[in-house]
């Protein structure tokens, strides 16, 4: 897993582990392994997960589950093969950001089926960003 930290402090420190140990877990629901994700701890924090197959409808994009600290999972396809740039398709939604593993799994296999009941069409807030000791708190079952 890639990580873009900005200055190591406690909290900091205490957010990444959780973090990773958070997306360890996703990945692994998913059947992926971490040098498929990356994540920027710089503000907002955000992590984004490579899926190897594509979306119906997008045939020719690469599809990658993105995190983000206020809304959660969505699922997005490149603009172009060889650039960072995304669309968004879908958003999971919930009641926390820290989804349980299982669930962004269900997530992402409804969306490769071409299933999208139960995505959210627009962005939730699930959170307002309140600096690294709030979301670790968010994220304490990873701990």
């Amino acid at each position: 897993m890639t990580t873009s930290t900005p200055a190591p402090t406690e909290a900091g420190l205490d957010l990444m582990t959780r973090l990773n140990a958070y997306l360890e877990d996703v990945a692994a629901a998913l059947g992926i392994r971490m040098d498929s994700c990356t994540a920027d701890l710089t503000g907002p924090v955000t992590a984004r997960m490579r899926l190897n197959w594509r979306l119906p409808g997008f045939p020719e994009r690469d599809v990658d589950l993105m995190w983000h600290e206020e809304h959660g999972w969505s699922a997005a396809v490149a603009t172009h093969a060889d650039d960072d740039h995304h669309v968004v398709v879908a958003y999971l939604g919930g009641r926390t950001v820290a989804s349980q593993p299982r669930l962004v799994a269900r997530f992402a296999e409804t969306l490769r089926t071409g299933d999208h009941q139960d995505c959210w069409p627009g962005a939730p807030t699930l959170r307002t960003a309140g600096g690294p000791t709030a979301l670790a708190k968010e994220l304490s079952a990873w701990a």
